[in-house]
């Protein structure tokens, strides 16, 4: 089964990759309520979290209550490999040029002053679900084989050129 529209390519759903979602997950964490705790995590794809959840009944209701903080933040982890599924068939269907020939052409571009995260974020053309650690992981990569290099600015901001 495929999902597509005109503006994003077809995309193979794998039922463990389906987004996740911040509603769903609070409603999860809601069953703690009645003494079922960890639901969430496993909802979240952390089981390993979440069986200790449901068997420590939310750390004893502590963990249950931080997780109400760091649900947010949970659901994002838990969609990053959807976001990078979705990018890589983006790139992959020719609909956008690869992330690494975008970001050394604006090391190029912008020659030995070097760009920051926020620069490449605004000039890169990305799949509108992509968001900066997906961008800063390819950033890695290339610095680790050698194809950008970094630095500091005059004001102390971390920028990468090319070597």
């Amino acid at each position: 089964m495929t999902s597509s529209s005109p503006l994003r390519p077809s995309v193979p759903r794998v039922p463990s990759l389906e987004r996740r979602s911040v509603a769903v997950a609070y409603l999860l964490w809601a069953l703690s309520l009645v003494g079922l705790c960890g639901i969430h995590r496993f909802y979240n794809r952390k089981p390993l979290s979440g069986t200790l959840w449901l068997v420590t009944f939310g750390f004893c209701g502590i963990g249950q209550v931080v997780d109400l903080f760091l649900m947010q933040g949970m659901v994002e982890q838990a969609n990053q490999p959807l976001l990078l599924q979705e990018a890589l068939a983006a790139q992959q269907a020719g609909t956008l040029p690869p992330v690494e020939r975008q970001l050394l052409a604006l090391a190029r571009k912008v020659g030995p002053k070097g760009f920051t995260i926020n620069d490449a974020l605004l000039e890169l053309q990305l799949p509108h679900s992509t968001d900066a650690r997906a961008v800063q992981a390819e950033i890695e990569r290339l610095l680790h084989a050698d194809l950008l290099d970094v630095g500091n600015d005059e004001r102390g901001r971390v920028v990468y050129r090319e070597p």
